[in-house]
């Protein structure tokens, strides 16, 4: 049994924060919440001393790439307080092993939720797909899927048009949901209304306003200014309407298109239009666009963690309050895999997944980073305890 006592708790149901208050946890989920002179503490629990400190639920990273960054990435998400992955694509087979050895305490790391391999179409020299031509294929590879045990499918950016509506309606029919990097030749708008769970990555609402029936812009800077227009505000209200979540990743395109730049010319014009992506995400947001906060690791420069707490920072540069910005990585997860009685927020029955800092994130989004100590399942880590892990870790490799 674990106690943490007088503590600022930020429970990111939307509710004020509570000042001097406790959190009992038993059996790995939390069993009493309230002020800390009402709440009593059952004898022999181990006591954490809140005083000004913040807690917050623990994080989600709706966008990773596990295969990719390796077993080294669990680490570095615990310490940075992430709890949970949605992996977007991978070996399925090694991720399962991860998995199991999560759940029985062997390893170290966050709960998983994966879609196993890509569903693309013909790609040469890469791994983990299952490729798909036509439509008779897409929904055979929809039922394949669903027969492997995964949690939602990953739709890839090549998959034929035709193929990608067949596999919306048999996914459908198979009631699992959908994640879609757009495939060329589908707009954002088709893809909402077939039903897609959602959207991944804020560049490609703008590469559909080059691909869609009767497009008028012919440049990315183009398709940006439509977006930001008449056009896009329709667009994000028909998200809306559908339900459709969005999943920026614009910690991904900054890195990818932005920081790596050597070239000041082709650098100006990627600074402008990552300023107008932040733009489009605020403007989704107004429209009620659902978001979650997703940062893309894996092997290709993004940091499993980190680049969470950048994604957060990025939103709020969007015009997300911190709140909001914490809920996108905690409470909206929860909602989108339909398990808001499981994670996301500080309340009683909730897997005790939980971050203690030692700053106030609201006043601060940056403060997520000053991370005192991580509870995961129950178990307490202090931060000193987790990084030391990982440095033994990657001494016997």
């Amino acid at each position: 049994m674990l106690a943490i006592t007088h503590v600022t708790i930020i429970d990111c149901t939307g509710a004020a924060a509570k000042p001097n208050s406790t959190v009992v946890i038993a059996s790995g989920h939390i069993t009493a919440v309230g002020p800390s002179d009402g709440v009593s503490i059952p004898a022999g629990a181990r006591l954490v001393d809140g005083s000004g400190k913040f807690l917050i639920p623990g994080l989600w990273d709706m966008h990773g790439h596990l295969t990719d960054a390796t077993e080294d990435a669990f680490p570095l998400l615990i310490m940075n307080g992430v709890t949970g992955v949605r992996d977007m694509g991978g070996d399925l087979a090694q991720i399962d092993r991860w998995r199991s050895e999560i759940e029985n305490g062997t390893r170290v790391g966050p709960h998983i939720i994966r879609a196993g391999p890509f569903v693309d179409g013909p790609k040469e020299g890469v791994t983990n797909r299952l490729t798909v031509r036509t439509p008779g294929e897409a929904r055979q590879a929809v039922r394949k899927l669903k027969a492997d045990g995964v949690d939602f499918i990953k739709v890839h950016n090549a998959l034929p048009p035709e193929a990608f509506f067949a596999l919306m309606d048999e996914a459908r029919k198979e009631h699992i949901p959908v994640a879609v990097h757009l495939p060329k030749g589908v707009s954002s708008a088709e893809a909402s209304d077939a039903g897609v769970a959602s959207l991944e990555h804020i560049e490609t609402i703008n590469e559909s306003a080059l691909w869609r029936k009767g497009a008028t812009a012919k440049t990315v800077e183009q398709a940006v200014d439509e977006n930001l227009g008449p056009a896009g505000q329709a667009l994000f209200e028909r998200f809306a309407k559908n339900g459709t979540w969005y999943v920026p990743t614009l910690v991904a395109y900054e890195r990818g298109f932005v920081l790596w730049s050597n070239d000041p010319e082709a650098l100006k014009p990627r600074l402008e239009v990552l300023r107008k992506q932040l733009t489009l995400v605020g403007m989704m947001r107004q429209s009620g666009v659902p978001i979650m906060a997703g940062s893309d690791f894996s092997d290709w420069g993004m940091v499993p963690g980190i680049d969470l707490h950048n994604e957060l920072a990025l939103l709020v540069e969007a015009g997300f309050t911190p709140l909001e910005a914490l809920q996108a990585a905690t409470l909206n997860p929860a909602k989108l895999l339909g398990k808001t009685d499981t994670f996301g927020t500080i309340q009683v029955g909730r897997v005790a997944d939980l971050v203690l800092l030692d700053m106030n994130p609201l006043e601060d989004i940056s403060h997520t980073r000053k991370i005192h100590a991580i509870v995961l399942g129950g178990k307490f880590f202090p931060l000193v305890s987790i990084r030391a892990q990982a440095l033994q870790d990657a001494s016997r490799r």
